[in-house]
């Protein structure tokens, strides 16, 4: 039996969607004979309110706390919101990545869906990818900034505090909550990552070995390319960036966005289908340079 007489040791956040992924992978480590305890982490990123993370120090925040105790071996792995997590200075760490569900964003509102919210409407989210992408598509709504975990978003919304919020589709199937009569897709480029639940542990060939049934291979691929992409453009959560990597008709396609940081009125697409993602991402990288 894997991990004979030692049960693992789980960190994450303590949000109801943290909590929900993590008991997500213990569940997947039972089912192959390994016991494990959760353990609760509270992060820089979680008593920040209504402020974006790019001004107090990015996407590290929701994680810097989680990596120190896995460094101290109080915890052997820690399972992150791949979205969440910085795609620099990684050096001592190694992934391992779940099968993606749903990379969409989500706008919820009781208001109608993105057409149809009425001018001036106002929208709240603190990301800088969504307000230069639904700017683009709505130029007559305001945005507010609107920080919080899931169910504290749903829930300012429903005070009426803004007529909508924009947010992961994949945290509302998670936590079984996705609701069609008021909740919309819409049509932009995700976050890297997006819809990804990341298992993260110290750079160790054999904790990989053991937990290897916990990874999906195509994830895998297409998430790396979507993390490159960011990297090679030095960009992070400061910056207004999406990417989304897939296959279709045995191509590896990307589809990304970068807005202009100093100019909401310009957002560049590119989308592009290769003979692998290095490929793709180099035709992205080339193409994004020279459109600045």
């Amino acid at each position: 039996m894997l991990f004979l007489g030692k049960q693992l040791k789980i960190g994450t956040r303590g949000s109801a969607l943290a909590l929900w992924q993590a008991s997500f992978v213990k569940d997947k480590l039972e089912n192959h004979g390994i016991t494990s305890e959760i353990i609760k982490i509270k992060t820089t990123g979680d008593v920040i309110k209504d402020k974006p993370l790019y001004q107090f120090g990015g996407k590290g925040l929701f994680t810097k706390e989680i990596e120190k105790q896995l460094i101290d071996k109080n915890i052997d792995i820690a399972v992150h919101s791949l979205k969440d997590v910085t795609v620099f200075d990684l050096e001592d760490f190694d992934f391992l990545f779940l099968k993606r569900d749903s990379y969409k964003d989500v706008l919820v509102s009781h208001k109608g869906d993105l057409s149809n919210l009425p001018s001036g409407a106002s929208v709240g989210t603190t990301s800088l990818r969504r307000q230069f992408e639904i700017y683009s598509k709505r130029r007559d709504l305001n945005f507010v900034s609107l920080r919080g975990n899931l169910d504290t978003r749903l829930k300012k919304l429903e005070r009426g505090e803004v007529d909508a919020i924009v947010v992961s589709k994949s945290g509302l199937l998670r936590l079984g909550i996705f609701n069609k009569s008021y909740m919309y897709d819409i049509d932009i480029v995700p976050s890297a990552g997006q819809g990804v639940v990341a298992v993260q542990f110290l750079k160790n060939d054999e904790m990989r070995e053991k937990l290897s049934f916990l990874e999906d291979e195509h994830t895998r691929m297409c998430v790396s390319a979507e993390r490159q992409f960011v990297r090679e453009l030095n960009a992070s959560c400061n910056y207004p960036i999406g990417a989304y990597a897939y296959f279709q008709n045995n191509k590896y396609c990307m589809n990304v966005a970068y807005g202009v940081i100093d100019n909401i009125e310009k957002v560049i697409h590119f989308q592009v289908c290769s003979d692998s993602f290095e490929e793709a991402v180099d035709d992205c990288v080339k193409y994004v340079r020279g459109a600045i």
